[in-house]
């Protein structure tokens, strides 16, 4: 796989925190297992020049780092259930997302349906591999309150994985204000 992530430089810990917690349901931690920054996938594919990839990381040139508060815990139910972390809706990374994808353009056909910009929901991974047996103990996380925290995404990383590899990173501006 190929993509593209916003990725977070800070500590991060209360996303750490809520991944341990997540973590606990599934067989072997796997966003630990990654050993990779807190990120949100912006496009995903199966085959691509990273060199394409890699212009279409252009729209981001002076671009300043993206704030998003996080507030509730969410999941896709595939099997295995995946739990994430959902960020308020912030107009400047959806435009930010759909510019992406547009100067990707036709050499970056097709990518993985999810992160087209009409489908796209923007998640920050908390665990990926809950077995169906866990699935009780998982929503019973979703259902909880969350303390709301901001995360920064400072870089927009091209990727390749597994295993995680930056094949280019483009550090964001200073930080700018976005709720």
């Amino acid at each position: 796989m190929l993509g593209i992530t916003l990725s977070a430089s800070s500590l991060a810990q209360p996303f750490w925190d809520q991944v341990d917690e997540a973590s606990v349901l599934e067989g072997t931690p796997s966003i630990r297992a990654l050993g990779y920054r807190p990120h949100l996938t912006l496009t995903r594919y199966s085959t691509i020049e990273p060199s394409v990839l890699r212009k279409g990381m252009e729209v981001f040139d002076r671009q300043a780092a993206i704030s998003l508060y996080f507030d509730r815990v969410d999941f896709f139910d595939h099997d295995p259930l995946v739990l994430w972390l959902a960020p308020r809706q912030d107009q400047r990374l959806l435009d930010l997302h759909r510019r992406l994808h547009a100067a990707l353009g036709p050499k970056a056909l097709p990518c993985d349906p999810h992160y087209a910009p009409e489908q796209w929901r923007p998640h920050l991974t908390l665990a990926m591999a809950i077995p169906a047996s866990k699935r009780p103990d998982a929503l019973q996380l979703v259902s909880r309150s969350l303390d709301a925290f901001e995360l920064t995404f400072d870089s927009v990383d091209c990727v390749s994985w597994p295993p995680v590899q930056v094949l280019h990173r483009l550090a964001l501006a200073g930080r700018a204000g976005s709720r």
